[in-house]
């Protein structure tokens, strides 16, 4: 397994695009460590940056399988399915100990209120398990996919912010909330891997590797 996760970002710099992409991860990390200070944790936005950058990691390792190169290899299903599921594992498990720890502080130091603090984190968590159903999906059924991170992402806030269902959410421990948070981790990999092995045989979308469809021909 060290070998695969060692071999994925290896692989990185030999996806589509690199300098723009990895532009773009930079842009995204940055966007998201400026709301982090300036918000102090307060709001989901910087933690939404953040984890996008697992699920762009997924996608430039995943990028990868539609070289024909890739495609004659037998190393074309760890690539699609394998790889970049551990790869953003990897980014995904080192950014959320991040803001649980840049929580931790905060609270100590009562730069924020802690109920608050909490309540982002466990928004973070919600996030996390529309971007894990969506990276599922897309890369097969882009539109699919779409449909439904908005369902899952719009209709989990909508319930969230029935005043009844917050309440009970302040109540609960932080520790609580931080187990959730890496249990989705683990949990949505998993979910990744199966999903994928599921679909293996299942073309890429185009619409999801657009220009990179484009170029390979």
């Amino acid at each position: 397994m060290l070998k695969d996760i060692k071999l994925g970002f290896k692989l990185l710099k030999y996806s589509y695009k690199l300098k723009l992409n990895a532009g773009m991860l930079i842009l995204f990390l940055i966007i998201g460590a400026v709301v982090e200070v300036m918000t102090k944790g307060t709001s989901i936005i910087g933690g939404v940056y953040f984890m996008l950058c697992g699920m762009f990691a997924y996608q430039l390792v995943m990028s990868m399988d539609v070289s024909q190169m890739i495609q004659s290899t037998a190393m074309k299903k760890k690539i699609q399915i394998y790889i970049p599921s551990m790869v953003s594992f990897i980014i995904y498990m080192v950014i959320y100990t991040f803001l649980v720890v840049e929580r931790v502080i905060l609270i100590q130091n009562h730069v924020a209120d802690a109920k608050e603090l909490a309540f982002t984190l466990f928004s973070i968590d919600i996030v996390m398990v529309s971007v894990f159903l969506f990276t599922s999906i897309c890369y097969k059924y882009f539109i699919l996919g779409f449909i439904v991170f908005l369902v899952i992402f719009m209709g989990s806030y909508t319930v969230l912010m029935m005043s009844g269902v917050i309440a009970v959410l302040q109540e609960l421990p932080f520790g609580v909330i931080v187990i959730m948070g890496y249990a989705i981790i683990i949990l949505g990999t998993a979910f990744l891997i199966g999903m994928g092995n599921l679909l293996y045989k299942k073309p890429l979308s185009e619409f999801a590797f657009r220009g990179l469809f484009r170029d390979a021909k």
